[in-house]
């Protein structure tokens, strides 16, 4: 008992010397449980001036029936990165349909096939205002299904409908303001298609979550102040943000639906309660 408290010290000690791994965990998880879903981890540090907000954590949208290849976590140069050397990796091909583990939901039986993710844990609440940034790259490849409904990111409500999708429509990636705030599809067009497709292209959001109308959801593309929206922007308790390839109204377009793959990636997805950093440049 008398080597107690220099057993403490030492435990101390070893912990300090851990604490830096520990902080620097990446955006993304570069395993998978047993069922082949990957891990997506929270309190990320894409730059030292960003940080990820309480709670940033995702896990496999509708895992039950998802594919291995709809997600996977890939490194350069093989794969687009747009900083550090990895990125995410979403693909969805004809047929990708999945459902919940409760079976409430199913993609298979709703015209919908997707590969996303979904947060979880210490979602947007009343009055929260938060930053976020993530990056985007399409292949030169990529081919459009419209009138089959594509979306890249929705800021989705528990229980409810979404109230803000980020979406391709006819070309070129839009912001989509959902009836459930404005009565109304309020559809703005952020890029044209021939700056969405085959280059990274940088994506920030500052917004202030209430049912009240002295909230607010901006957008920049690219360093750029694109649109704003001023009013309500949530008519339930809980918003989550979810990302990916999500296609819907599969049966508008079904002849390219059933041939085409659609797959896109992802690097630096954050959430911040400040402006810091939102805006700094990263590598080509």
């Amino acid at each position: 008992m008398k080597d107690w408290p220099i057993v403490m010290i030492r435990v101390l000690i070893l912990l300090a010397s851990l604490l830096p791994f520990l902080l620097n965990t990446p955006s993304f998880a570069e395993g998978s449980d047993q069922s082949g879903v990957p891990l997506i981890k929270g309190f990320i540090k894409v730059k030292k001036s960003l940080s990820s907000g309480s709670g940033w954590r995702f896990e496999r949208s509708l895992p039950v029936g998802a594919k291995r290849h709809g997600y996977q976590v890939v490194s350069a140069p093989e794969h687009p990165v747009r900083y550090g050397r990895k990125s995410e990796r979403f693909e969805v091909r004809p047929g990708d349909c999945s459902s919940t583990n409760n079976g409430s939901w199913s993609d298979c039986e709703n015209d919908r096939e997707r590969s996303e993710l979904i947060q979880r844990g210490y979602t947007q609440r009343e009055g929260d205002e938060y930053w976020y940034r993530w990056s985007i790259y399409l292949p030169p490849t990529h081919q459009n299904i419209y009138r089959t409904k594509l979306a890249y990111a929705q800021f989705h409500q528990e229980g409810c409908p979404p109230v803000f999708m980020f979406q391709e429509y006819g070309g070129g990636y839009w912001l989509n303001i959902q009836p459930p705030i404005t009565g109304y599809d309020d559809n703005r067009k952020l890029l044209e298609t021939k700056e969405f497709i085959g280059k990274w292209n940088d994506i920030v959001v500052h917004a202030r979550w209430t049912r009240k109308n002295d909230g607010w959801f901006k957008v920049w593309v690219n360093g750029e102040e694109k649109t704003s929206y001023h009013g309500n922007t949530r008519t339930c308790p809980d918003v989550f943000f979810k990302y990916g390839v999500y296609r819907s109204f599969i049966s508008r377009n079904r002849e390219l639906s059933k041939t085409v793959t659609t797959i896109a990636y992802y690097d630096g997805v954050v959430r911040s309660k400040s402006r810091d950093g939102m805006f700094d440049p990263l590598p080509e």
